[in-house]
């Protein structure tokens, strides 16, 4: 299940060095959220959630961009599903990540990067 969480500059560094990071529960689309907006398509349902996560995101973030990681979560691996998360039996694997949301710290604008960039981003997000 495709699920969105906030994190800081030292999860992300975290996550690449040692392949995992605990982070027990995440935003997604649970049966309870797609219920409740229903009027909405899926790009619609995937972006509230991401704009969920980029608002912990800011809340994490000393200064400056937050970051939201999108999550492929085994379905096997979910304990726990809320009105708009899910907890996890597992830490989140470096190989679930399908990318990184950069979030800009004055109107929150995502900007997408593929997994593969973020080691070479990082020493710039880090300034």
């Amino acid at each position: 299940m495709r699920s969105y969480v906030g994190v800081s500059i030292d999860e992300i560094d975290a996550l690449l060095t040692s392949a995992s990071i605990s982070i027990p529960t995440l935003y997604a689309p649970t049966a309870e959220f797609v219920a409740t907006h229903s009027d909405l398509g899926e790009e619609e349902l995937e972006f509230i959630l991401s704009m969920l996560a980029a608002d912990e995101s800011l809340e994490l973030r000393n200064d400056g961009q937050g970051y939201v990681l999108a999550v492929e979560v085994p379905d096997s691996l979910i304990k726990e599903m809320g009105a708009d998360s899910i907890s996890i039996d597992a830490p989140i694997a470096l190989d679930w990540v399908a990318c990184i949301f950069l979030v800009s710290p004055e109107d929150e604008d995502l900007t997408w990067f593929d997994i593969q960039e973020v080691a070479s981003m990082l020493p710039s997000w880090r300034k």
